[in-house]
């Protein structure tokens, strides 16, 4: 079985340092691409794209996207489009590529403070495994990716009851 291991990455908030699980890869659209951290987030349904990459990484023109409506999360909400992006990332012998929507946000000023890996899709294709306090060392974490084989049809399953 295939398992990508990542060290979580440590982030500055003010005087503070965090441990977070940021993949490292390679972002691209048309001809243009650049390497990033996204946060792999279980709590986020989307992913999304900070609108600084999307306009000065991958060369996209923020002002002809088409919105698809709002997104909000615990900063609030904006207006968002969907920008299919290819994502690259692995190592050594083992490099995934796929195409992943990405939601960039269509208001400046009102992006997340890292672009993100949400449940949609990325988690129907790797199985994650977050882990803290592996070692004696209590600021290590690490997440570890599992390409998903057999995924399951969803619709062969029931849904769950509707919140809120």
């Amino acid at each position: 079985m295939v398992a990508l291991s990542y060290s979580f990455v440590r982030y500055r908030i003010n005087d503070e340092v965090v441990l977070r699980p940021c993949l490292k890869c390679t972002l691209g659209y048309g001809s243009k691409s650049f390497e990033t951290y996204l946060l792999v987030d279980s709590g986020a349904d989307c992913s999304m794209l900070r609108r600084e990459e999307a306009i000065d990484g991958l060369g996209i023109d923020v002002t002809k996207l088409r919105s698809i409506g709002q997104t909000g999360g615990i900063g609030g909400s904006t207006k968002v489009a969907i920008v299919e992006v290819d994502l690259r990332f692995g190592q050594r012998q083992h490099m995934f590529e796929m195409k992943i929507p990405m939601q960039v946000s269509l208001e400046e000023g009102k992006d997340p403070s890292l672009s993100l890996l949400g449940r949609n899709p990325f988690f129907y294709k790797f199985r994650v495994d977050f882990r803290m306090g592996y070692t004696d060392d209590p600021t290590l974490g690490k997440f570890i990716l599992y390409p998903e084989d057999n995924p399951r049809n969803a619709a062969k399953f029931k849904k769950p009851p509707a919140y809120g």
